[in-house]
C-alpha cells in the first residue's frame, strides 16, 4: 500500500510542478460553460455540464445531436464528444421516457456496438461492445463510481445514459476491452414535481413521482416508482420497487457536496426461460440444432416459481471544489450491495431419440427443464469503491495542456451460500406445446460466506495538448494494482470452508495515445492506439477445481472521423481490437488463444428538417478466434456476435401542432453463430416499434403528456442473445450430466403495449 500511496503523491507533485511552472494559464476545460442550442440547459454542478432538454413541448430529445454533448464523468468529464478521439453516445432522458426504456438492458439497442451478453437472460447479462463482453466491476459507473453491471438497473432514476465505445483502461484502470456505460443520476433543479402512471401489456401498472427543488444553499431530487403486475406471459408477475434520493450542499459558490441514497428491488416470475443447447468439442452435441424461435408470451415456457429476486442498495458522497480559476477538484466514495437471488427455470434441448433420466425424447423441439432453487454462483455483491480527481490547464512552449491525474478503485466481494442452493429436474416439455407445472423440489441455499475478494487501485495521468488551431494531441496513461484472495468452493457434507488464500497480486500499465486534426470547424479527424490491463478470468476445470488467471492484455488500433453539418451529426470509426480469451476446453479452463475484432462503426443524430429527428447507426464486425487451442477454431467466427448490428430511431413532431409528434425504431442483428466451430447460428431478426405522444399545457398541471408505445409491432419471435459457454470465466447455463456444458438462448419479447402519462406540476 506504502508504494500505491508513493505513486500517487509523486502524480499530485508532478500536477503541481507543472501548474508552477506553466508561463501562462487558462480556464480547465472541466469548469468551462458553453453555449449550446436554446433547447439544450447547461447547468453546471461542480464545472461538468449536465446536458438535458428544455421545456419546449415540441422537442424530441435527440434534436441537439450527440457530437455536442459533454462528456458526463470521468477523467474526460466536461469534454464535448466531437472534440475527443473515442466514440461516444448518449441517450438522453427524453429519449428513455418517450420510448418507454425502464432497465438499461432496453436502452442499449439504441447503441449500435452495443448488445448484452444474455447470462441468465438481459436483466442480469454483461454488457458488450464491439463484440467483447464487460466485466462484472470494471466498465460501468453511476456518476463516476463503479457499480454493478450484472444486475437490473432502474432507468428512472438517471438524466442520461452513456456508452465509449473501445479499450478505456488507461483512463481508468484494469479493465475489459469494453469501454465504459456511464450512467448520471438526476440532480436537482429548480422547482419541479412530475407525477407520472404506465400500463404495460397483460396488465402491468406502475406509478411514479419526481421531485426536485434548489435553494441557495441547498437541493434536493427524490425519483420514487412502484409497479406489479403480470407483463406478457399470463399468470407472470413483474415488480419494481425504487426509491432514489440525492441531496447537494452549497455552502460556498466554490464548493457542492453531494449525497446520494438508492434502493432497488426487481422481481419477476414465470417468464420464459433459456433454452440451452449442449456443446462438445466446440460444437453443438449430436442431434442438436437451433429450434425456430416461438412467442415469448407462452405460457409453460417458464414456471410460475421461477425467475429472480434483484435487490441493489447504494450510497455516495462526493465533492466537487473549484478553488481558484484554474483548478477543480472532485472526489468521493460509494458502497453498493447486489443481492441476486436467481431461482430460474432453464430448459435443456434433448435430441430426438436421446434418452435421459429413463425417457427417450422422440419431437423435435422436445426440452426437459431444471429448476434452480437460488444462485449456485455468487449471491451477494459487496462494492465499496472511490475517486479523487484533480484537473488544471497551463501553457508551456506554446502549447495548452488540459492536465487531469485521478485515482480511483475499487474492492468487490462476493458471498456464496455454504449450505448451497439445490436443482430440480421438474419434468419434461416441447418447445412448441410446453407444459406447467405446479412446483419443484428445489431448495434455496443459506449462511452466506466471503467467497473472494478483488482490489483494484489505480492511478491515471491524462494530458490533452492543444497544439495549434487545427491539431491536438491527447496522452493517457495509467498504473493499476490488482490483488485477488478467494477460497475454494464450499464443500463436503457437512460443508467446510478453507482459509482464504492470495491467488495473484500482480500490477501494470496501461496507456493510450491519440492525434486530433480539426480541418475545419466542427469536423475532427484522429487516430488512436491504446494497450490495456485487464483482470484474468476465472472459472473451472471439468474436475469442478477452479481457475484464477492472472491480468493479460488487450491493445486497441482506432482511425475515426466526426462531423456537424447543420443540426446532424455524423462520426465513423474503423477498428481492430485483440484481447486473450479464456473458456474451458477438452476439460481445462485456461487461454484458449485470442479474440480479434475487426469493426466499422457509423453513427447520425439530431435534426434532419425542423421537424424530424434521428439517432443512429449501424455496426460492422469481423470477430474470430486467432491461435485458439481447439485448433479447428482457427479462423471461425467468436459465437454470440452479430456480424452487423444496426438501430435506427426516427422522431416526427408534426408542424403546426406543437403537441402532437410520432416516433419509430427499427433495430436489426445478423445472424450469430453458438459454437466455436460455427456449426449454428440463431438467425438474424428485424424489429420495429411505434410510438405517438400528446402533450398540452392545457390539460393537467404546467405540462400532460400522453404516451402510447408498440415494440416489436409485427411480433417478431426471435432468439434475441445468448450466453455461450465459451464465454470468458463462464461454463454456459451450467454442466449437466449427459447434457454437457450448453450454450444459453434467450427468447426477444413479442409484442408489447405501454401506455403512459405524465404530469407536471
Amino acid at each position: 500500500m506504502r508504494g500505491k500511496i508513493s505513486v500517487a503523491a509523486c502524480a499530485v507533485l508532478a500536477l503541481l510542478a507543472a501548474q508552477a511552472n506553466a508561463a501562462e494559464a487558462s480556464t480547465p476545460s472541466a469548469a468551462k460553460s458553453t453555449n449550446q442550442a436554446n433547447s439544450v440547459q447547461n447547468v453546471e454542478l461542480g464545472g461538468v455540464e449536465i446536458n438535458s432538454v428544455g421545456d419546449n413541448i415540441s422537442e424530441s430529445g435527440i434534436s441537439e445531436g450527440f457530437l455536442t454533448k459533454n462528456v458526463q464523468q470521468g477523467m474526460l468529464a466536461g469534454k464535448k464528444v466531437i472534440n475527443l478521439p473515442y466514440q461516444i453516445n448518449t441517450v438522453s432522458k427524453e429519449i428513455m421516457n418517450h420510448q418507454g426504456v425502464t432497465g438499461y438492458e432496453e436502452a442499449v439497442k439504441f447503441f449500435p456496438s452495443a448488445q448484452i451478453q444474455m447470462r441468465g437472460g438481459a436483466t442480469v447479462g454483461r454488457p458488450q461492445t464491439r463484440g467483447f463482453e464487460g466485466s462484472v466491476v470494471g466498465n460501468s459507473f453511476w456518476d463516476g463510481f463503479y457499480t454493478i453491471s450484472t444486475t437490473a438497473i432502474p432507468m428512472a432514476m438517471f438524466e442520461s445514459f452513456q456508452v465509449q465505445n473501445g479499450i478505456a483502461g488507461s483512463l481508468y484502470g484494469a479493465q475489459n476491452p469494453v469501454g465504459i456505460f456511464s450512467y448520471t443520476r438526476k440532480r436537482p433543479t429548480e422547482n419541479q414535481q412530475t407525477v407520472w402512471a404506465d400500463y404495460t401489456s397483460r396488465a402491468n401498472f406502475g406509478l411514479g413521482f419526481d421531485s426536485s427543488m434548489k435553494f441557495d444553499k441547498f437541493g434536493y431530487r427524490a425519483v420514487f416508482y412502484g409497479s406489479d403486475g403480470a407483463k406478457q406471459v399470463k399468470d407472470s408477475n413483474h415488480q419494481r420497487r425504487l426509491a432514489s434520493v440525492v441531496l447537494e450542499f452549497y455552502p460556498t459558490d466554490a464548493l457542492t457536496f453531494e449525497t446520494a441514497a438508492s434502493y432497488y428491488e426487481h422481481n419477476t416470475a414465470g417468464f420464459a426461460g433459456q433454452l440451452a443447447l449442449g456443446v462438445t468439442n466446440g460444437k453443438l452435441s449430436n442431434g442438436l440444432y437451433v429450434p425456430k424461435a416461438v412467442d415469448s408470451k407462452t405460457k409453460g415456457l417458464g414456471q410460475s416459481f421461477g425467475g429472480m429476486t434483484l435487490k441493489t442498495t447504494t450510497a455516495s458522497a462526493k465533492f466537487k471544489y473549484a478553488p481558484l480559476e484554474h483548478w477543480y477538484f472532485e472526489g468521493g466514495m460509494q458502497f453498493q450491495r447486489a443481492d441476486r437471488h436467481i431461482h430460474s427455470v432453464v430448459n435443456y434441448l434433448i435430441p430426438r431419440g436421446r434418452t435421459f433420466r429413463s425417457v427417450t425424447y422422440q419431437r423435435d423441439g422436445d426440452y426437459v427443464t431444471r429448476h434452480d432453487g437460488g444462485a449456485t454462483a455468487a449471491y451477494r455483491f459487496d462494492l465499496p469503491s472511490g475517486y479523487l480527481k484533480a484537473v488544471t490547464d497551463f501553457d508551456t512552449w506554446g502549447l495548452n495542456h488540459d492536465f487531469s491525474v485521478q485515482a480511483n478503485g475499487f474492492r468487490y466481494v462476493q458471498y456464496r451460500y455454504k449450505n448451497v442452493s439445490t436443482q430440480s429436474w421438474i419434468g419434461g416439455g416441447n418447445l412448441y406445446s410446453p407444459r406447467v407445472y405446479s412446483g419443484s423440489n428445489a431448495k434455496r441455499g443459506s449462511d452466506l460466506y466471503k467467497l473472494s475478494t478483488t482490489d483494484m487501485f489505480n492511478v491515471s495521468v491524462l494530458d490533452d495538448i492543444t497544439i495549434n488551431d487545427q491539431f491536438s494531441l491527447m496522452l493517457s496513461l495509467s498504473n493499476a494494482w490488482i490483488k485477488e484472495r478467494g477460497r475454494p468452493v464450499a464443500s463436503g457434507t457437512p460443508p467446510t470452508l478453507r482459509p482464504i488464500t492470495t491467488r495473484y497480486n500482480e500490477s501494470g500499465l496501461s496507456w493510450a495515445g491519440s492525434l486530433v486534426y480539426h480541418p475545419a470547424q466542427d469536423v475532427s479527424l484522429y487516430f488512436t492506439y491504446a494497450d490495456s490491463l485487464q483482470q484474468g478470468g476465472s472459472g473451472t476445470n471439468a474436475d469442478g477445481s477452479a481457475v484464477v488467471l492472472k491480468p493479460y492484455r488487450s491493445k486497441q488500433y482506432e482511425i475515426g472521423a466526426k462531423a456537424r453539418v447543420g443540426e446532424t451529426d455524423m462520426s465513423a470509426a474503423l477498428f481492430k481490437i485483440s484481447r486473450p480469451i479464456a473458456y474451458q476446453a477438452n476439460g481445462v479452463y485456461d487461454v484458449q488463444g485470442d479474440q480479434v475484432n475487426h469493426g466499422l462503426e457509423l453513427m447520425a443524430g439530431g435534426k434532419l428538417t425542423s421537424d424530424l429527428s434521428v439517432l443512429g447507426g449501424v455496426t460492422l464486425i469481423d470477430a474470430k478466434f486467432k491461435n485458439p487451442r481447439l485448433k479447428e477454431a482457427e479462423g471461425k467466427y467468436v459465437n454470440g456476435v452479430p456480424k452487423v448490428n444496426a438501430n435506427m430511431l426516427f422522431d416526427y413532431a408534426v408542424p403546426g401542432t406543437q403537441k402532437l409528434a410520432f416516433s419509430a425504431n427499427f433495430h436489426y442483428t445478423s445472424k450469430m453463430y453458438v459454437d466455436d466451430l460455427n456449426t449454428a447460428a440463431i438467425p438474424s431478426f428485424f424489429t420495429t416499434d411505434l410510438g405517438v405522444r400528446y402533450t398540452s399545457r392545457a390539460m393537467l398541471g404546467k405540462q400532460t403528456t400522453l404516451r402510447f408505445n408498440v415494440n416489436n409491432v409485427f411480433n417478431k419471435k426471435y432468439w434475441a442473445g445468448m450466453y455461450p459457454a465459451s464465454a470468458d470465466g463462464a461454463g454456459g447455463v451450467g454442466a449437466s450430466g449427459v447434457l454437457g456444458s450448453a450454450n444459453g438462448l434467450t427468447l426477444g419479447e413479442s409484442r408489447t403495449f405501454m401506455l403512459s402519462a405524465e404530469v407536471k406540476f
